[in-house]
């Protein structure tokens, strides 16, 4: 299975990047975590998975800004020990194979998200994909 790379496997990465990098989200702070149930009606054809929202401000930036993520399509979800000391040690994202096809093809693999603290993982989750919503400058006051 090949590794996840957020700059390649996050829709829209371009909008949150560092210079060209990947943030750094060591000791980010989240600020807004929205779970959504989504909508699913089988008589309507709707298949709409849950959908994880989160804005961080990542703090480890030499110029610290706040990032915007969209999961979508979220299962698996388990929260624990999340509280207001919500510091993200690390965001890690992984694949995970999920099977395949009568016909033998692979089934399109879950992503495994982890918001990890310095105690433990705090949210945890598998979907289908991830999004850069956007990135907003944090304002200092001098």
């Amino acid at each position: 299975m090949k590794v996840f790379d957020p700059i390649v496997n996050v829709e829209d990465s371009h909008l949150i990047l560092d210079h060209g990098a990947w943030p750094n989200f060591h000791d980010a702070e989240v600020h807004h975590l929205n779970i959504w149930r989504g909508d699913v009606r089988p008589d309507d054809n709707v298949w709409i998975g849950p959908v994880i929202e989160a804005s961080f401000e990542l703090c480890a930036l030499k110029k610290p800004y706040m990032v915007v993520l969209k999961f979508h399509n979220c299962e698996s979800i388990r929260l624990q020990e999340f509280n207001h000391q919500n510091a993200v040690y690390d965001l890690t994202f992984a694949f995970e194979a999920r099977g395949t096809l009568t016909t033998g093809e692979p089934l399109v693999p879950y992503i495994v998200v982890n918001f990890e603290q310095a105690f433990g993982v705090a949210l945890s989750f598998k979907c289908f994909s991830v999004q850069a919503i956007g990135r907003r400058e944090i304002e200092t006051i001098a």
